[in-house]
């Protein structure tokens, strides 16, 4: 089992001694998929938040509170950009794992590579200031995957085959955005209309 962090004498050890690719890799998409699976919580604490606001937002509308409804629904609406942002972030990092087990396998570092580091850059600058404790352990796995990259670089671009497919990356990040629009349409009810013309009845 690979651990998150690596102790001073882990990296004293990985410096006389480095670990080769394959496992390097390997730990790579295993801090990956950790990341996932906190995301996971996150969205489903969201979710539970989500719900009770939906539902005090019904009851004042009932209640003909409109201001107080009118509160409810613009957190409802606030928490729901972050359940998106955090559900696309999601698929996309479980894309990278999926890039990076390819590499593992068949070893194509030139175009698997570069694809994990478009998706690393772009999820952890979205989840900057929302989710930071996330945003900071993909800033870790982004860090060592450049590592590995430079070092194996020189002899990858004197074949000139080094291609950076920011067009992958960004494919990949349009369909998660995607994916994530039709669950946010298929999990969550319609945020209530507040009538403008509505007075709060006292």
């Amino acid at each position: 089992m690979f651990r998150e962090n690596q102790s001073i004498a882990d990296k004293i050890r990985e410096a006389i001694k480095p670990t080769p690719v394959k496992n390097r890799i390997q730990m790579a998409a295993y801090k990956l998929r950790n990341q996932t699976t906190r995301l996971d919580k996150s969205i489903a604490r969201m979710e539970s938040r989500d719900r009770v606001l939906h539902e005090k937002c019904v009851k004042a509308l009932e209640a003909r509170d409109s201001q107080t409804a009118t509160l409810f629904a613009n957190e409802c609406v606030q928490i729901r950009k972050l359940i998106k942002t955090s559900l696309s972030s999601q698929i996309s990092l479980e894309q990278a794992v999926l890039r990076l087990e390819t590499i593992e396998q068949f070893g194509d570092m030139v175009h698997g590579m570069g694809s994990v580091k478009g998706i690393l850059t772009t999820v952890k600058a979205e989840l900057e200031g929302k989710l930071p404790e996330i945003s900071t352990g993909l800033n870790d796995i982004e860090d060592s995957l450049e590592n590995l990259t430079s070092e194996i670089g020189e002899a990858v671009d004197s074949e000139g085959t080094y291609v950076l497919p920011n067009d992958e990356s960004a494919r990949i990040l349009k369909e998660a955005d995607l994916m994530a629009e039709q669950k946010m349409r298929e999990k969550f009810p319609e945020i209530p209309q507040i009538p403008v013309d509505a007075h709060r009845l006292r």
